[in-house]
């Protein structure tokens, strides 16, 4: 008896928590540490440690507007709550793993556009997660309406498919 409280106790938690890193995957993680010289260390630096001024990089590291590369924009699930009176829309970039884009939602319903955003984007283990970005149906008629998000960043822009949802 206490074998089968045990399972259903651990089967319980794990399954209440299992959805809750598909929206928010690093909620409350802060930005990753970079390393900055201290003054300490460049002023005891000899001029055999610096680096020479005869070398250049070969390659760029980082991108020119023009080298921005196409990100992979899909959207995970938008819904509206009637009795809210708002929408959700939550989004991710699957080639993209970066903390310096935006998201912005464009929602088009009975021929009535809105532009809702944009909202932060971050990091996640393999991709970048775009924060939930929510929507006033006022103004929206009922019925059949598509969404589609699209990201900014320094490095990478792009737009998703079209994905319905339904305004009631």
């Amino acid at each position: 008896m206490k074998r089968l409280f045990t399972i259903a106790l651990v089967s319980l938690v794990a399954l209440s928590t299992a959805g809750c890193s598909m929206f928010y995957p690093n909620w409350g993680a802060t930005e990753l540490p970079t390393t900055t010289p201290s003054s300490s260390a460049t002023e005891s630096a000899t001029p055999s440690e610096t680096a020479s001024p005869t070398s250049t990089p070969t390659d760029s590291a980082s991108p020119t507007p023009t080298s921005r590369i196409d990100a992979e924009v899909q959207i995970l699930d938008a819904s509206a709550d009637a009795t809210a009176g708002i929408g959700t829309v939550i989004a991710q970039v699957n080639n993209v793993t970066e903390s310096t884009g935006t998201c912005t939602a464009t929602i088009k319903a009975g021929g009535i556009v809105k532009k809702f955003g944009p909202v932060q984007a971050e990091a996640n283990a393999a991709s970048t997660q775009c924060f939930a970005i929510t929507f006033d149906l006022a103004g929206l008629p009922s019925g059949a309406a598509a969404v589609q998000v699209s990201y900014d960043s320094p490095t990478a822009s792009g737009k998703s498919n079209y994905f319905s949802v339904t305004i009631p």
